[in-house]
């Protein structure tokens, strides 16, 4: 066997998955198979997969079904993903090799080159703000790009049945939760086109020239094009005011109810507002008016 630990629930990933030692005489294995250089491996920004840099590449070892998670779903959804952005001229790192490694788990992976970008949550934190103003019109121009229709591209997804049926909803003050599923109940979904789904600060990489970079394409899904707003206001501006005004344009309000939309049917939007109650040290919101004056106040006060 080349992986040598026992997966049987979540918390055994959980504990094993950024192990260099113990994915080393897997990923080797694999990247014989694809005749691709192999190298040491080293940790990146750990996520919900197995993640590493071996050389000019990026190797991403998919939990397997033993773990919980539907990792076939994610690999086949990702890996569809990834090619398109290519063809539709979306600065991704290009896919280099996809498949499975039958060991003691069906693993699946994916590799794709590696790309020496900073993450976009720390430059934003660090650079000028007409810098942050490049970056961010140059971030709406692609998603102009990216969220086009492509209902053959990958399954849709019971976007209302998995926000209406979400765990992550527990963690919320009761009228919250159920304002937040009744929101969601009402949201005209129809209109559906492709999304990232998780454009965070560590899901988006800048090149030399202040331009974002797209990686981790997982979370993909059909759906409006509003989806997107959730992670990025909560996950890559943290709600700062000065991103924030910077990339709303003129109407306000409008803005604010389409990430109340969002925040309601995407599947983290439940941990989004539990953790921007930790980032500001304050209570969480116990209702959804209370979030949309906080918004309202970092876009227009």
């Amino acid at each position: 066997m080349l992986f040598n630990y026992t997966i049987q629930n979540w918390n055994d990933w959980g504990k094993v998955f950024q192990s260099i030692e113990g994915f080393t005489p897997l990923v080797r294995e694999i990247f014989r198979r694809e005749k691709l250089q192999f190298s040491s491996l080293e940790n990146l920004t750990p996520g919900t997969n197995a993640v590493f840099r071996v050389g000019n590449y990026v190797v991403k070892i998919f939990a397997p079904k033993e773990s919980g998670l539907n990792s076939q779903a994610d690999y086949l959804n990702e890996s569809a993903v990834c090619g398109a952005l290519t063809e539709l001229r979306i600065p991704t790192p290009r896919l280099i090799a996809c498949g499975s490694e039958q060991d003691r788990y069906l693993f699946y992976y994916i590799i794709t080159e590696y790309y020496s970008g900073v993450e976009a949550g720390t430059w934003l934190e660090k650079v000028t703000s007409s810098q942050q103003e490049v970056f961010v019109e140059r971030l709406r121009e692609l998603l102009k790009k990216l969220n086009q229709p492509a209902q053959r591209l990958i399954p849709p997804v019971d976007l209302l049945g998995r926000a209406l049926d979400n765990p992550r909803l527990e963690r919320l003050p009761e009228i919250l939760r159920t304002e937040m599923t009744e929101r969601a109940a009402n949201l005209d979904l129809t209109d559906a086109v492709l999304v990232h789904g998780d454009l965070t600060g560590e899901n988006i990489l800048v090149d030399e020239g202040g331009s974002p970079v797209i990686i981790d394409c997982a979370d993909a899904c059909l759906a409006p094009w509003w989806y997107e707003l959730a992670p990025l206001v909560f996950e890559l501006f943290h709600c700062r005011k000065d991103l924030l005004r910077m990339f709303v344009g003129t109407d306000s309000e409008e803005f604010v109810e389409r990430v109340l939309d969002a925040v309601c049917i995407h599947d983290f939007g439940a941990n989004m507002l539990w953790d921007l109650a930790e980032r500001e040290k304050v209570p969480c919101f116990s209702r959804l008016a209370e979030v949309r004056d906080f918004l309202l106040d970092q876009v227009c006060g």
